[in-house]
């Protein structure tokens, strides 16, 4: 429930990595890990096919990869 609806917002802002980061990384500070997996999730989503030079997903997704939570651990993964 709150991890699919934290990374519904990936879909909304689909393509849109300027305006879609900002309403997303709200939900990387919850201290709930099913939200915040979510939220990795909708970023990996927002910049799906988007090239960009930062690269933000990157940046903001590889800080997760080896975390010791499972949930974050695939919602970084998978986004």
């Amino acid at each position: 429930g709150m991890l699919s609806a934290a990374a519904s917002l990936g879909m909304i802002h689909l393509w849109d990595v300027d305006g879609g980061l900002t309403p997303i990384d709200k939900y990387l500070y919850t201290t709930e890990e099913h939200i915040k997996a979510g939220a990795l999730l909708a970023l990996g989503l927002v910049n799906c096919g988007v090239r960009n030079e930062c690269d933000p997903a990157l940046a903001l997704l590889s800080d997760y990869v080896l975390h010791s939570s499972v949930n974050l651990r695939i919602g970084s993964v998978l986004g």
